[in-house]
């Protein structure tokens, strides 16, 4: 049931400048169940949908995933925009801290270049959770920078194989397959990336590069 604050005033708290993240969480989850931001995410008024993607994104866990997943397609397009934003906070939370900033590590590896270590720290991510799908799709991005195709290939399978919602490990499989000349292959993923994220502007524009080419041969 919902409780007596009701949306406006989630929308409200959403707009207000928390010092940092664990006191808007704190709040949050002591006037919200994830149930009733659910609820929230179709309402009528836009701004009521967007506060309650952004604070799932702040509190949700894996069990959000499948109304988030369905809210990518809200004819709102800034909902959806922020849906997704949601989707990746809670993908790259493990439920164990330590792993977290080890994933947080490697990403700054990543960002500043350094590929072996940034493959070391995504590593050691998947040997302490095995079952953390974002340490794989970590790793397959760097693997990528490195043209090390196979290797990509073989994290972004594993990827989609512990998240099946994980458009952007199929944006990058198809990414990969490009690489590796497999035309057909490219075009499977992109669409499985499209189907789950009618949102990616960039996927859908090679999806119909590469039809076109289809076409051609």
């Amino acid at each position: 049931m919902l409780k007596r604050n009701g949306f406006s005033k989630l929308a409200s708290l959403m707009l207000k400048n928390y010092a940092d993240t664990e006191s808007l969480k704190a709040q949050l989850t002591s006037e919200y169940t994830e149930e009733d931001l659910i609820s929230y995410l179709q309402n009528e008024d836009p701004l009521i949908g967007r506060a309650a993607a952004t604070a799932l994104g702040i509190v949700g866990d894996m069990n959000v995933v499948p109304a988030l997943v369905a809210n990518l397609k809200n004819e709102d397009f800034r909902t959806s925009i922020i849906t997704e934003a949601a989707l990746w906070k809670i993908w790259c939370r493990s439920g164990d801290e330590s792993v977290d900033e080890m994933l947080i590590a490697g990403k700054r590896y990543l960002e500043n270049e350094n590929l072996l270590e940034a493959v070391k720290q995504f590593t050691a991510v998947i040997e302490a959770s095995p079952d953390f799908a974002e340490g794989y799709n970590q790793r397959a991005v760097v693997y990528y920078v490195m043209e090390k195709w196979n290797n990509a290939l073989e994290d972004c399978l594993q990827t989609v194989k512990l998240n099946p919602y994980h458009f952007g490990a199929y944006a990058g499989m198809g990414h990969v397959y490009l690489r590796l000349r497999q035309i057909d292959k490219a075009v499977i993923a992109y669409r499985h990336a499209l189907n789950i994220n009618p949102n990616l502007i960039a996927i859908a524009n090679s999806l119909r590069q590469l039809q076109h080419v289809l076409h051609e041969v």
